[in-house]
Formats: structure tokens, sequence, C-alpha cells
């Protein structure tokens, strides 16, 4: 089992922890970035680091031997949508995914999100088996991606991580003393990326396996306890919600043991 041959594509925050793991359970690991800064952070630990850039147009860098001969590929990479709205993710999705067909990679594993989720007043819960119901551009693009993976894949699983909080990353602290936050009643859908990089790993090794998994850690309290709380475990000024409009929102659950 360990001597899979690993690709990520994508090593930023989580990926870059995720070859870690990885690497420290005698795996091979190769992983990607569009940075020569971490490029040299995955070689100096002995991940073999390629150079890859999905573009509108075209990929560039060695795609081949990044691929080339591996047993399991991570998708892990930001659509980008914040800095360009226009960008049609699930067709650079789907550039690479021509590749992974050609190379004849088994097993795919898409790093999504809950954004595919709408929030609504009556704040529902979405688990696996929900439909996803995003009417946001970046909701729509992201399913678009889940669904091109699906069907190109020979065999997917779907990993959709709440909001990712760990070490220093922590949303209080752009909250902190703000002012007028709305949805105080909403429920808080976070997790934890050493949740999140256990999900992947279990799912490599094959002792998770379904289409679709929810990765979620952190407790359904509202927004409003949540963050306050928060703030004081940090040493913060608390954040003030806005209590004058009904919350949107929604609660991420899941139906395996080890998703929340």
């Amino acid at each position: 089992m360990a001597n899979k041959i690993i690709g990520i594509l994508g090593c930023g925050w989580l990926g870059f922890d995720l070859a870690l793991q990885l690497k420290k359970q005698a795996y091979q690991v190769r992983g990607t970035s569009r940075t020569d800064e971490k490029l040299l952070q995955l070689s100096e630990k002995g991940i073999h680091a390629f150079k890859i850039d999905l573009q509108e147009d075209k990929i560039y860098g060695d795609v081949q031997g990044f691929l080339e001969g591996l047993d399991v590929l991570v998708i892990d990479i930001p659509p980008g949508l914040r800095q360009n709205p226009e960008s049609d993710f699930a067709f650079r999705i789907q550039l690479f995914m021509r590749f992974v067909q050609a190379y004849e990679i088994n097993k795919v594993l898409f790093i999504s999100s809950t954004s595919v989720f709408e929030d609504l007043e009556e704040l529902p819960t979405y688990d696996e088996h929900a439909l996803p119901n995003a009417t946001s551009n970046n909701g729509k693009k992201i399913i678009a991606a889940e669904q091109v993976v699906q069907e190109m894949a020979h065999q997917s699983t779907i990993i959709r991580p709440c909001g990712l909080i760990g070490g220093d990353r922590h949303p209080v602290k752009m909250l902190a003393g703000r002012k007028g936050i709305k949805n105080p009643e909403a429920p808080i859908n976070l997790v934890t990326r050493d949740h999140v990089n256990a999900i992947i790993i279990k799912v490599i090794a094959g002792t998770l396996d379904a289409p679709v998994i929810h990765a979620v850690s952190e407790p359904h309290i509202s927004r409003e306890a949540y963050y306050q709380n928060a703030a004081q475990e940090f040493g913060l000024e608390a954040p003030i919600f806005e209590k004058d409009a009904n919350s949107v929102g929604k609660k991420i659950t899941t139906v395996f043991p080890l998703g929340e």
C-alpha cells in the first residue's frame, strides 16, 4: 500500500501538509505548484516537485512527468473565481482530466467545497445525499467542476471540506472587533486541516470509500456564539453581530463516522 505513487495537483496550505503526511507514511509523493519558492520547499522535503499551471488556453508544465505511473491523483487547486469571476474552472479541470484519462490513472480525489450548497433562511441541513443547489456564480462553477471529475475519472471521490482552520489560520482574526456582522444564528461549518487530510489518507489507503464525503469537525453552534468564544480564546476583541434581519445559512453534516 505504501508503495503507491500519489500525485497532488496543488500543494497549497492543505496540499503541502498532505504531501508531508503521505511522505511520512512511506508513500511516493509528487506535488505541483506554480511558484518556485513552494517547489523548492517540496524538493527539500523529498517530494518530487513539478511546476504546473492550468490556464484557460492550455496546461503549462511537465504534465507527463507528473502523471505517468500515478496510482492516485489528488486535485486541490483553488478555482480562482474571486480574482477572475469569468474563469471557466470546469473547463480547466476538463483539460487536465483528458491527460488523466490518457495516463489511465485509476483513482482521482477532487477537493471541492461546501459552497455547492445554498444558504437559506430555513438553515437547511445538507449531507452527502443532498443534491448541490447553489445559485451563486462561484457555487455553480464548482458544481460543474465536480461533474467533470465524476464523468471523466475511472474512480472518483469528491471531498467537500467546510471552512478550513488550523494552526494560526482562523476566520475570527478577520472578524475581530468588527460590527454589523450578518447571520448571527447561522450554524458554523468549519473543519481542521488535520481532519481533512485524515479523510484523504483513508480514501487513498482504501479504508474509506464513497463517491462524496463531507469534511466537518467543529460543533454546529451559532456564528455569534462560536466567534465570540473564539475571540476570547485568541485574546481578540469580540465581533458584534447585526440582529435586525433573519439569519441565512446552512448546516453541513456527514453520514461517515470520520466526517464529524
